[in-house]
């Protein structure tokens, strides 16, 4: 999105409607304008009422991520859903990831929050694909966490924490080896620097909680730099 189009989505953040002349910046030739103007309304972000225009339901969207000092959308954090699962054993349930920026570090079965989806629907779906397995799921709690490379923001995610209980097969399991594969294993058997970061602090946290008590976490982990 060019600074024309940036100029008029932000113009039609700060006033619910805007004419033609309105929007239009000082400078700009009128054909050019109107050719990055109709840019905006193809992509459906802006719509026309009359002489005026105003945002459509998606530039609605749009506009709440924006940022009224950049014009542009802001970077925001990450909404995870995450499985706890052990067995009688110990050993926890994993996953080792085969796709960046994870690829062959473990976590647990985790995933990102689709847009309109509960965080249960989420929880089951994470499940099944990542371990191919169904259970009862209860919401444990949410941990923040910021990873920090060299003294920069490199990560930033909330992970809601779901606790699986009597674990079954699925008969035909949306498994995706491409993206990762789940293991058993217990937790001291495996480096600090094997996990996904900020998992290894999960997994840890999870351990020390009582059963009975919710998990809420607010943490700062620093991501080591891969080779």
């Amino acid at each position: 999105m060019n600074w024309i189009q940036q100029h008029v989505l932000l113009e039609l953040t700060r006033h619910a409607t805007r004419r033609y002349s309105q929007l239009r910046p000082d400078g700009v030739e009128g054909n050019l304008f109107l050719y990055h103007l109709n840019g905006l309304i193809k992509d459906g972000l802006v719509e026309k009422a009359g002489r005026d225009y105003r945002l459509s339901v998606k530039g609605l969207r749009v506009a709440g991520l924006t940022s009224l000092e950049t014009g542009k959308i802001r970077q925001q954090p990450k909404i995870l859903n995450a499985i706890i699962c052990a067995d009688a054993d110990g050993r926890y349930l994993l996953s080792r990831w085969h796709r960046e920026p994870n690829t062959g570090l473990v976590s647990f079965p985790h995933g990102m929050m689709h847009y309109g989806a509960t965080h249960l629907e989420m929880a089951v779906r994470e499940l099944a694909e990542k371990a191919g397995l169904s259970a009862q799921l209860t919401h444990r709690g949410e941990v923040y966490v910021r990873g920090l490379l060299n003294d920069e923001v490199d990560r930033h995610m909330l992970v809601h924490l779901f606790e699986a209980t009597s674990p079954q097969p699925l008969t035909d399991p949306p498994l995706r080896p491409d993206v990762s594969e789940p293991l058993w294993e217990q937790l001291e058997n495996l480096a600090p620097t094997e996990f996904v970061p900020g998992f290894h602090e999960i997994a840890h946290i999870v351990q020390a909680a009582e059963p009975s008590m919710p998990i809420y976490q607010d943490i700062s982990v620093y991501v080591v730099p891969r080779d």
